[in-house]
């Protein structure tokens, strides 16, 4: 049973009954928290304190005035570990919740000591920064929602549980035309400004990058600046990989922090 709790002016849910392990899940682009339950309801399982978070902005969080710049959010997750004394967190972002974990693990060496990002969008090809710049373009006057919804469709397979693919659609559907515009904004002038490359440079601790059937992650060059992280792809699986390869996901994190921990 989740018990939701308030810190640091964002909302957030505790799973399990505590323990020596601490475990921070942060959701991506126009989610919430109930994205990240798979993976929740798995590490509570192991006797440890998992706190998944929702965003500024997100599900039951009010809108952030400082923005929702890569730094502003990472600066969020960073006074939320504080607020509530976090100590040796292992967080697990998924999408842009992983570039936000990163941004704020590698600002706080003291708290964080591990990071998994879920097919976030770091370390990848030539030219993506502007790329991440055309959807952001396409979101900012989308107020019907038709990109969003395109966007998100585009994220699954032809053969992945029509189900799960409505339910995803339709909670994504439900913040705002800015919250589903600024954060991808935000995120082009990180990846262009290179923000990821000197943020995984600086995390020399554990890291592992779960990708999906296309991950957005270069494997080479993602082991060129980091090069102690674990990389894996999930099979029959679109960008959602927690919840639609809940199993493997789950067991690829296992079998990193039986290595790592």
């Amino acid at each position: 049973m989740a018990h939701r709790q308030t810190a640091a002016g964002m909302r957030y849910w505790t799973y399990g009954h505590g323990g020596p392990e601490t475990y921070l899940l942060v959701h991506g682009w126009c989610c919430h928290h109930g994205f990240m339950e798979p993976i929740a309801g798995h590490l509570a399982g192991r006797h440890a304190r998992v706190i998944a978070v929702d965003m500024p902005g997100h599900g039951e969080s009010p809108p952030p005035p400082e923005g929702y710049g890569v730094a502003q959010l990472a600066a969020r997750l960073r006074a939320l570990a504080a607020a509530l004394d976090l100590r040796r967190v292992v967080v697990i972002g998924h999408s842009l919740g992983g570039v936000w974990s990163l941004e704020a693990a590698a600002g706080d060496r003291d708290r964080f000591t591990g990071l998994v990002m879920l097919d976030s969008a770091v370390a990848g090809a030539p030219g993506s920064a502007e790329a991440i710049a055309q959807v952001a373009e396409s979101l900012r006057t989308d107020t019907s929602g038709t990109v969003r919804e395109s966007i998100v469709r585009s994220y699954f397979l032809p053969r992945s549980d029509p189900r799960l693919v409505e339910w995803v659609v339709r909670e994504m559907a439900r913040p705002t035309t800015e919250v589903a515009y600024e954060p991808i904004a935000g995120l082009a002038a990180y990846v262009g400004a290179e923000g990821d490359v000197a943020a995984l440079t600086r995390w020399d601790r554990p890291l592992l990058y779960i990708g999906s059937n296309a991950p957005f992650a270069d494997r080479a060059r993602l082991i060129e600046l980091a090069p102690q992280a674990d990389y894996g792809l999930t099979v029959g699986s679109g960008h959602f990989v927690q919840l639609e390869v809940p199993n493997q996901t789950n067991a690829m994190i296992d079998r990193h922090l039986q290595l790592t921990r």
